[in-house]
């Protein structure tokens, strides 16, 4: 089952096209790297906004293709750089496969949730069509939060740490790391041991970035220029939605300006905040009420939360549910529960169709999804995808 997963990724990169501004400036920042060396990759006049964990990556396979004599339009060249997340992809499967053999045992439940996953159509589309790195950078998140799972805080905390140096978007999920410290914490009778591993963790957390970050700028400027380029890549797009088929897709705003006036006098802006607020609260009350029933489950609230955010906030890109639908897709593995099966599934669908209309569209006309087709397809995809999060809620 993995072998095809696996080849199906791998064929399917061969056969198709990347997606092709990230095609360019994948290729182009291994090339920058493996020529001038980590020291000189982020000059003043340079768009990169990557933080150095992959961008080691992308060096490594600008390497092997001069070493192969591989052009930027070689075949090859997306073979290689799908090749990685590829390998992740398969190793998720792997994660998913031993904790729903945990939990829900051997039947045709079992088998069906880890063909699902070995073959969802939203990740092969991601890895083998798109060619994105999304498999890379969500691995060490489902490992933060399977051990978290299992309450090995430090592990998980170095797991977050690699994330977070692949891509900012980690961001998103500490207040769900956060909230599962905070309640072994609470658990916890020696307190002291408990407020040390928060820190420890913390520390652990953010060493990773900084180890990464070392050859880029240094140990002089390393703390405020990894602040600068991750604030920087957080905030370079402006808008209520960046294709992603969501709720603020579904209200018009895909592409409208933060500034515009949205809903009730607010603006895309304002909006997107009240809902990160609303989320938020939602994910203290889900993790303080678990926690006195004895079912907290941090794969659950990561699940929540992440595709909470996705759902509901502004500066949405299309790529950021990959991870919140992993983790619903291990939650469902951990909890066996028919809802987490059929959100887990439907958001893997309206994923793959919101990858797939933006894909298409790159370099025509309505390459802004602007007109009437367009639109509607994002207004009613993103009808689908919040309900879909209604079924995880």
């Amino acid at each position: 089952l993995l072998g095809g997963a696996l080849l199906l990724r791998l064929v399917l990169a061969l056969v198709t096209d990347g997606y092709p501004y990230d095609m360019s400036c994948f290729v182009a920042w291994g090339d920058k790297l493996a020529s001038e060396g980590p020291a000189a990759f982020y000059s003043a006049d340079y768009f990169a906004d990557y933080p150095p964990g992959y961008i080691l990556v992308l060096g490594l396979v600008s390497l092997v293709r001069k070493a192969l004599q591989l052009s930027y339009e070689s075949r090859w060249t997306y073979f290689l750089l799908a090749l990685i997340p590829a390998i992740c992809d398969c190793a998720a499967v792997v994660l998913l496969d031993h904790i729903s053999r945990r939990y829900m045992g051997q039947g045709r439940a079992q088998r069906c949730l880890v063909l699902f996953a070995a073959f969802c159509p939203l990740t092969l589309f991601d890895t083998g069509i798109w060619k994105q790195i999304d498999g890379a950078f969500a691995l060490p998140l489902l490992l933060c939060f399977l051990l978290l799972e299992q309450r090995r805080y430090l592990p998980a905390a170095v797991w977050f740490g690699l994330a977070l140096a692949i891509k900012p978007q980690a961001l998103l999920f500490g207040p769900v790391l956060a909230a599962c410290f905070l309640a072994g914490i609470a658990v916890e009778q020696d307190r002291l041991r408990a407020f040390g591993r928060c820190f420890g963790g913390a520390a652990l957390a953010l060493l990773v970035p900084l180890l990464t970050g070392i050859p880029f700028f240094g140990l002089a400027r390393l703390g405020p220029r990894l602040v600068e380029k991750y604030t920087d890549t957080m905030s370079g797009y402006p808008y209520a939605s960046i294709n992603a088929f969501n709720w603020l897709a579904a209200l018009g705003g895909n592409w409208k300006s933060l500034s515009e006036p949205a809903l009730f006098g607010m603006s895309w802006q304002q909006l997107g905040w009240v809902h990160i607020l609303l989320v938020t609260a939602g994910l203290a009350y889900f993790a303080v009420c678990s926690s006195r029933s004895g079912r907290f489950s941090p794969l659950l609230l990561a699940a929540y939360y992440g595709i909470g955010i996705f759902t509901l906030s502004h500066c949405m890109h299309e790529r950021y549910m990959v991870p919140g639908v992993l983790l619903t897709l291990l939650a469902a593995a951990r909890w066996n529960d028919i809802r987490l099966y059929a959100a887990g599934g439907g958001l893997s669908l309206t994923g793959f169709i919101n990858l797939a209309a933006v894909y298409s569209l790159t370099g025509t006309e309505d390459e802004w999804l602007t007109s009437a087709t367009s639109a509607t397809v994002a207004i009613l995809t993103g009808l689908g995808e919040t309900v879909c999060f209604m079924l995880l809620l």
